[in-house]
């Protein structure tokens, strides 16, 4: 498996048949990208923005 020098981030996914953790490339600040589980192909986009995280409380 290749492995990425960057830095990086884990995600985990919250499928609840999968709970995959897998890591993502550290993006700058504002940028946002989607990424997909390798296990199952669940679709998540990283990092979750300030305002969509305000809404969630």
């Amino acid at each position: 498996m290749a492995r990425l020098v960057r830095p990086t981030w884990a995600i985990r996914c919250t499928q609840s048949g999968c709970k995959a953790l897998f890591e993502v490339a550290v993006l700058e600040d504002g940028k946002q990208q989607e990424v997909v589980c390798p296990n199952c192909g669940e679709h998540y986009v990283y990092p979750i923005a300030k305002e969509d995280e305000e809404r969630e409380d």
